[in-house]
């Protein structure tokens, strides 16, 4: 017969083989419920979400190239040129191209030439049209300066609209006008809305007339 001592000691054993057991069929039970919450798409959705980050800012496509150049004839048989630091056409109407420091060359009937910058252009090879922005200088040697802050070209018409405050230059003083049409193949220069003109005393040498 055994002892009172053995049979508490095979109490103690078989109380932490049962409580052995239980963790375990726990454990198996906990594992089985896991499988299937991952299995209905649940688990994930008990977890806590992470928060996700935005999309990297990026600017849109833009086609860009190197030194930009037009050559072509204007209606009046003559040449022109129109070149810029740098040109990219507009992402969204392929015959926009936009223009960095745009210069434009013409020549009138009487081989006289001239030329056009501006900070910014946007030339349309589909109507030959150039406009430019910013500090746009109009000049024919010898003749007349006329700055600006916008201008519009026709270029093969060779004709030019600005609608902005205009200050001219010539051998013979200076006129100050709210805008200015030139065309007649540049012979006929319009100042518009609000005309100040300024003559000096003694004219200068070459063409002056405006």
């Amino acid at each position: 017969m055994s002892s009172p001592t053995e049979q508490a000691r095979r109490a103690v054993r078989n109380a932490t083989v049962s409580r052995l057991l239980s963790w375990l069929a726990a454990a198996i039970g906990l594992g089985f419920v896991i499988a299937f919450l991952a299995q209905a798409g649940l688990f994930h959705a008990l977890l806590p979400r992470q928060d996700v980050p935005p999309p990297p800012n990026v600017e849109p496509d833009r086609i860009t190239a190197g030194i930009s150049t037009v050559n072509g004839i204007d209606d009046g048989k003559q040449p022109y040129q129109v070149t810029a630091r740098r040109g990219w056409q507009d992402g969204k109407t392929p015959n926009l191209v936009h223009l960095e420091d745009p210069v434009g060359e013409f020549r009138r009937a009487s081989g006289a030439r001239y030329t056009i910058t501006g900070t910014t252009g946007l030339y349309d090879t589909e109507v030959k049209s150039l406009n430019l922005d910013g500090n746009v200088v109009l000049e024919q040697e010898g003749r007349f300066k006329a700055r600006m802050d916008k201008a519009k070209i026709a270029v093969k018409q060779k004709t030019l609209t600005a609608d902005t405050p205009v200050t001219a230059q010539f051998g013979s003083g200076t006129v100050d006008a709210n805008g200015m049409q030139i065309t007649d193949d540049g012979a006929r220069i319009l100042f518009l809305n609000g005309v100040k003109a300024r003559f000096t005393a003694a004219e200068a040498k070459g063409d002056t007339n405006p």
